[in-house]
């Protein structure tokens, strides 16, 4: 009998096989029993509903405990430590803002919002009357001065273009689908009580996790560092620092400015006496979290309900909001977030198309933090790709690459293999100009997380 002998190689071969047939095998079964692994997936996702709403909410409620520690508890001519008392005030503090913002939306905005959106529709009779009214007024007045011919009425005018306009039918279906978005939020919100459960323990779980936050960063990096190399773990631990930075400063950011977006135009609103301001105001703050779009669609959306409610308030309501919109685009958002966040807009209006049209709301206001992430790590990989080829890196380069003078035929289109093509080198590379404005304001959020960050996360590794 002959002995047995191992080869290293094709027992390495035989088990890699292995594992490929054994996950085709497994994508091929979840394919074929797609809705029992979607059932799977969503019961798994809800018995970790409360970890996830825990970690939101801490998550949202890290840059506050942090601005009570380091500014209003600091205790710095404490003669002992005291951060055990600090952390707890801190916390409670923390807490109690997180009840105050939710009362204040519970007991003063969702009441009026709800009270206006009844009376808009109780009313919407008399509004529409009121529009058709305003228009047949100025056709009386001035279709003789512009067009040559007296009509009394709009669709007297319309009727000698042959062109058929019924202003309360517009009007009827704009606001059925106004319900029909309302009632969808309702029943939305009445799916969402029946995790109020889950929310009372994911906070109870969000206070646990901001109290040992320092010691649960500790234990996750310890759990890296003995599963993975070095690097693998250094590089983890960095890309969580970058994602957190970009995540963070732009969520909390957004939230915080929207609200405060939300509480001027209650304010202004409400001054100046315009119908429905709660209502109004809900649709300016709401719309503010979504970058770019958002505060168009608001202020679309508003001038069309102030145009069916009051058309004499419509000029005023139309300069009010794009006012508050300046102020918040030139002053506030620049000192919460910051004036870029590092990506163009190109890629703001993709991030926005794409996420939203896979993941909704939700999509659009995520997709833009998502992407900056995805577009730094993309850009690194092909810049340290184009390092390993010796090859130029910068932008600027590939302005006037290939030159149309390169030596070559310009009468072949394809170049073949036997004709020698010039190589490009580092030497070969034009770096990017400066920046022609000044840097960006990093923003208040940024600062302050940027402050923390030893706390965070561990002191840092010296160079």
């Amino acid at each position: 009998m002959l002995p047995f002998k191992k080869n290293e190689k094709y027992a390495s071969i035989a088990f890699y096989a292995f594992l490929t047939i054994t996950a085709s095998a497994a994508v091929f079964l979840c394919i074929l029993n797609f809705k029992s692994v979607t059932e799977t997936l969503g019961t798994i996702f809800s018995a970790l509903s409360p970890f996830t709403y825990g970690f939101v909410v801490a998550y949202l409620g890290n840059p506050i405990m942090c601005f009570y520690e380091r500014t209003i508890l600091s205790f710095k001519k404490a003669k002992r430590n005291m951060r055990v008392l600090r952390r707890t005030l801190s916390l409670t503090l923390t807490m109690l803002t997180g009840i105050a913002v939710i009362a204040v939306i519970l007991y003063a905005i969702i009441p009026q919002t709800m009270e206006s959106f009844e009376d808009l529709g109780s009313q919407m009779n008399i509004y529409i009357k009121n529009v058709q009214n305003f228009a047949d007024e100025l056709v009386q007045k001035h279709s003789g001065t512009i067009l040559g011919e007296h009509h009394d009425t709009l669709a007297s005018l319309l009727a000698e273009y042959d062109i058929s306009l019924n202003i309360k039918d517009i009007f009827t279906q704009y606001y059925t689908l106004i319900q029909s978005g309302a009632n969808y939020l309702i029943s939305y919100g009445g799916a969402l009580v029946g995790e109020v459960k889950n929310f009372v323990i994911g906070v109870i779980l969000a206070i646990y996790f901001l109290y040992s936050k320092e010691k649960l960063c500790a234990q996750v990096k310890k759990i890296l560092s003995a599963l993975f190399k070095r690097r693998t773990y250094l590089n983890t631990i960095r890309l969580a620092r970058f994602t957190h930075e970009t995540f963070g400063g732009f969520i909390v950011g957004k939230l915080l400015d929207s609200f405060i977006i939300g509480l001027l135009a209650l304010l202004v609103l409400w001054l100046l006496n315009i119908p429905y301001y709660p209502l109004l105001s809900v649709i300016i703050g709401v719309s503010n979290l979504v970058p770019f779009f958002g505060p168009i669609v608001g202020c679309i959306i508003c001038c069309l309900l102030i145009l069916i409610v009051s058309p004499t308030d419509f000029l005023w309501a139309l300069i009010i909001i794009l006012i508050i919109q300046q102020i918040d685009g030139n002053i506030l958002e620049p000192r919460i977030l910051g004036n870029s966040i590092g990506i163009s807009s190109l890629w703001v209006i993709v991030a926005i198309t794409v996420a939203g049209g896979l993941f909704g709301f939700t999509g659009m206001v995520l997709g833009v933090p998502m992407t900056a992430v995805l577009y730094v790590l993309f850009k690194q990989f092909v810049e340290n790709r184009l390092r390993h080829k010796n090859a130029p890196v910068h932008t600027e380069f590939y302005k006037t690459d290939p030159p149309r003078s390169d030596g070559l035929d310009p009468g072949i289109v394809f170049i073949d293999r036997d004709t020698p093509v010039p190589e490009l080198t580092l030497e070969d590379d034009i770096p990017d100009p400066p920046p022609a404005q000044k840097q960006p304001r990093t923003g208040v959020l940024k600062k302050l997380i940027a402050k923390n960050e030893k706390k965070l996360f561990g002191r840092k590794h010296k160079k």
